[in-house]
């Protein structure tokens, strides 16, 4: 298998992962863990209804497929981006409980602000910063970093969202090599911002992007990561630290303990908590399969959607095979539109991905 190919079928498996979750959660997005209708909540049993989370997904993916020759002008890949945000915000199927966020930076940014305009996108923390960077996540070496942050900041501008996105993306892009220990690279990534010494922090890509919002990029992620991220991603790892003797079905919520996931901090902390739990170094056996983890993912007390679908993306992406879903008897039926971008995503990918992503 060559190394482009395995990218391509991470970049497959993350999206299958990440549009099963989206559509189990969905189902349940807001009702509270009490009131579920089952534990866990069973798999859509006909047609996967999914929502904003994998619709902006693969509204990133067009953009960065609509300018693959070009990911390192910032200018063409803000445009590109914000063109298939805008398109997505006022599509049909743009009806499934949209984040007030996105919404609400899409519509300033329609009538002609800029992104890191005072009236432009919303300083919030909110998670649809982190549940549609996959594309970005596994973007060229060069510009990944860039790319993942200008997908947040065009409508979460907060350090946080900022910080857990650049996070996320990491431990995505890594999923092959730390796969059972997704927790303990976040934390030490995230350590790594706030003492100044990852190497993140030298990328002027990156520092181009964010340079409209600050002129301290490290200063500012590490506020970020400050502000809730490593606290959520410590407590997930307590957490986790206690399901060395406790299944995943007897703790019940994964939410508890970490917090509900609405905001990017907890998200992706409660996120790779499922995926450690899913996930296994070599020759080791995971507690859940990644059927079983999407459900446990589902079964949450919070923004059930944004939590599995991110869970499933990143236990997608730590697979090379063409047929990991498959594998854990997961085979989801997608409304046609979807199935048919979902099914061509990762040829057309093949123009913006990092082959050697991994």
């Amino acid at each position: 298998m060559t190394t482009r190919t395995a990218t391509q079928n991470r970049y497959r498996n993350a999206l299958i992962g990440l549009a099963a979750g989206d559509a189990w959660g969905y189902q349940v997005e807001f009702r509270k863990y009490a009131n579920m209708p089952a534990y866990p909540v069973p798999a859509p049993k006909k047609v996967w209804r999914i929502s904003d989370d994998t619709q902006m997904t693969l509204a990133l993916h067009d953009a960065l497929v609509d300018v693959a020759d070009q990911l390192d002008d910032i200018d063409v890949v803000t445009k590109a981006i914000t063109a298939r945000f805008l398109e997505w915000q006022v599509d049909r199927d743009n009806n499934r409980a949209p984040g007030a966020t996105c919404m609400g930076s899409l519509t300033r940014l329609r009538h002609g602000a800029h992104w890191h305009d005072v009236g432009g996108a919303l300083p919030r923390p909110g998670c649809g910063a982190v549940m549609r960077l996959v594309p970005a996540a596994l973007c060229r070496d060069d510009v990944w970093l860039g790319v993942t942050a200008l997908q947040a900041v065009l409508t979460h501008k907060h350090p946080r969202a900022i910080a857990a996105a650049l996070v996320l993306a990491d431990a995505i892009r890594s999923a092959t090599r730390v796969r059972g220990h997704f927790l303990e690279h976040a934390i030490s990534a995230a350590m790594a911002i706030v003492t100044g010494e990852i190497p993140w922090l030298r990328d002027q890509f990156l520092i181009d992007v964010l340079s409209p919002m600050t002129s301290d990029v490290a200063g500012m992620l590490a506020d970020g990561v400050r502000d809730t991220l490593l606290d959520a991603l410590l407590d997930a790892y307590a957490v986790k630290q206690e399901l060395a003797a406790l299944s995943p079905a007897d703790y019940g919520d994964p939410c508890t303990g970490i917090g509900e996931g609405w905001e990017s901090g907890s998200a992706v902390a409660v996120a790779l908590l499922v995926a450690d739990m899913a996930t296994a170094p070599e020759r080791r056996r995971a507690a859940l399969n990644g059927r079983q983890a999407l459900a446990w993912a589902a079964t949450s007390n919070g923004d059930s959607d944004s939590i599995a679908s991110i869970a499933g993306a990143v236990i997608g992406a730590a697979h090379t095979g063409a047929s990991y879903w498959a594998g854990v008897k997961m085979s989801p039926r997608f409304e046609a539109r979807y199935a048919k971008a979902l099914r061509q995503a990762p040829g057309a990918a093949r123009s913006f991905l990092d082959a050697h992503a991994g």
